[in-house]
């Protein structure tokens, strides 16, 4: 057994120093009293470890673990902690020992797995890592930071195509993990597809590829700190479990008094819990406060998402202005917020300053190119300006960057069917679309677009036949206010008229599915 002592821990939070003592305390009581068990007494060494190593005090911490793994040699956690602490001090040979420990009491630890993956990424042995990363990708075959180490080793050894999918294949599940694009592209460079390679490299950003790691969430958790409750109330709003978020936070924040970016994040989140449990005063209230103590210059994603938050709810009140002005805040305090872009985009096409909304649909675009809300929001953004020939080039254009989105071949057949500009309607190119569409998805919003296009084509009969049929269809549904839209379209049918409007100012245009590419906003949580 090795000599354990509480060290200096003056430089953490008093609830910390406190916890500290507390465990120590229990520690040697139980060290002291003859009838203690080893698991209990194991139990009690490994717990002061996870505190002082949560705390970051890693040399006081190891000699606690080294003592639980002797005193209860089957527990997976001691090994597994001490392959954390290893890895934390730079010492990858110590961390490599403790982490296959930790596997041979738990060979289907995918955790484990990945961290030893990338413990052999680094110091180039790429096979070794291969094996990991295969292992724990057959375990959780969602796992991104499993696909994103076997892009990272087939990368190494250049095995560009193999990169590629693997890479691919991990955005496809998490669009957020942006880290990823850079090797992407270097992986498309290596196969001599520049054109691939460019937009990747645009859309990079330091983040983190996270790995599903319960057991570092006990760590993360364990610290009577502001961060802790912060991170613990994040996990009670993925289980969408409000209340307990809301009073988390609360705590985080009786623990943070001071003016800092975390009590500001604590303060927004808050806010979001609050307004998922009905109460839009009190997370209006929140999101304000955040405002109010943002710096007045430079990079606060809190302050950008604190900002979004509040036109979210302006919005929903109707002030639009004021929402627009919260909106232009967002992307002021973060730069590369591509929903804030597109959301105050969004605003300034319905306000009617189409020229300004299409500098940040562009800003979006830049930032993520496969951003299909923007490149939706763009194109009816012009033809809200009535540039009709701009806003079919650039669904045309979107449809062959993005095929697996058909809702730009959708607007593209409205647009087609109805557009005021003679030069650019085309009622047979219209029907096509509309028609292959149709074989993969029968909804009202084609049936309505499909009596566009009869329309165009003289077919007045068969178009009102149709607009009745999707009415009919809103009405069982209880759409009163679709109903009362589309009655007009009909009216014009009857008097062998075609519709000239193809996206209603007022109605969010929807694809196929009928998901709204260009609408209602969401508050911002994470």
């Amino acid at each position: 057994m090795q000599p354990v002592s509480l060290p200096d821990l003056s430089r953490s939070d008093v609830n910390v120093q406190a916890q500290g003592r507390d465990l120590y305390s229990s520690l040697t009581r139980l060290i002291d009293d003859r009838r203690t068990s080893d698991a209990d007494l194991g139990a009690a060494y490994g717990k002061l470890g996870m505190l002082l190593q949560a705390a970051e005090y890693y040399d006081a911490a190891e000699p606690c673990y080294r003592n639980a793994q002797t005193l209860v040699p089957g527990e997976v956690r001691w090994p597994y902690f001490l392959g954390h602490l290893h890895m934390s001090k730079g010492e990858t040979e110590k961390a490599e020992i403790a982490f296959k420990r930790a596997l041979e009491l738990q060979p289907d630890q995918v955790a484990a797995l990945i961290w030893l993956g990338r413990l052999y990424l680094d110091e180039g042995r790429t096979d070794e890592a291969d094996q990991m990363f295969t292992k724990a990708l057959a375990l959780a075959p969602q796992a991104v930071a499993a696909l994103a180490g076997l892009g990272r080793a087939a990368l190494a050894k250049r095995d560009y195509a193999r990169a590629v999918q693997n890479f691919e294949r991990a955005l496809a599940i998490d669009p957020g993990s942006d880290s990823l694009h850079s090797p992407l592209a270097i992986a498309y460079r290596g196969l001599g597809q520049l054109d691939k390679a460019e937009p990747h490299l645009r859309q990079w950003r330091n983040r983190d590829i996270l790995v599903p790691d319960p057991l570092k969430q006990e760590l993360d958790l364990l610290l009577e700190s502001s961060l802790s409750y912060e991170l613990r109330g994040v996990r009670a709003l993925e289980a969408r479990d409000w209340p307990t978020a809301a009073a988390i936070f609360r705590k985080g924040l009786e623990l943070s008094q001071e003016n800092t970016m975390l009590r500001r994040s604590l303060q927004h989140k808050l806010g979001t819990a609050l307004f998922m449990t009905g109460d839009v005063p009190g997370a209006r209230a929140q999101f304000e406060e955040v405002v109010r103590l943002s710096p007045a210059e430079g990079v606060d994603e809190s302050a950008a998402k604190a900002n979004f938050s509040l036109a979210v709810l302006m919005m929903e009140a109707g002030e639009r202005k004021a929402a627009i002005e919260h909106l232009s805040a967002a992307v002021k305090y973060q730069p590369n917020y591509v929903e804030a872009h597109i959301a105050l985009a969004d605003a300034l096409s319905r306000a009617g300053k189409v020229q300004e909304s299409l500098v940040h649909y562009k800003a979006a675009l830049e930032i993520n190119p496969r951003a299909a809300q923007a490149s939706m929001g763009a194109a009816l953004a012009l033809a809200r300006g009535r540039r009709y020939p701009e806003a079919r080039d650039r669904l045309q254009e979107a449809m062959q960057l993005q095929p697996d989105h058909p809702e730009f071949a959708h607007a593209l057949a409205r647009l087609l069917a109805a557009a005021p500009d003679d030069r650019v309607r085309d009622g047979q190119r219209s029907m096509q679309l509309i028609q292959q569409l149709f074989k993969e998805n029968k909804s009202t919003d084609l049936g309505e677009t499909m009596a566009m296009a009869f329309a165009e084509l003289g077919d007045f009969r068969e178009a009102a036949a149709i607009q009745r049929g999707v009415m009919a269809a809103a009405q069982k549904a209880g759409l009163q206010d679709a109903v009362r839209r589309m009655a007009g379209n009909l009216e014009l049918y009857e008097r062998r008229q075609p519709c000239r409007t193809p996206f209603p100012d007022n109605d969010p245009f929807k694809a196929p599915g009928g998901e709204v590419k260009s609408g209602k906003l969401k508050v911002e949580s994470k």
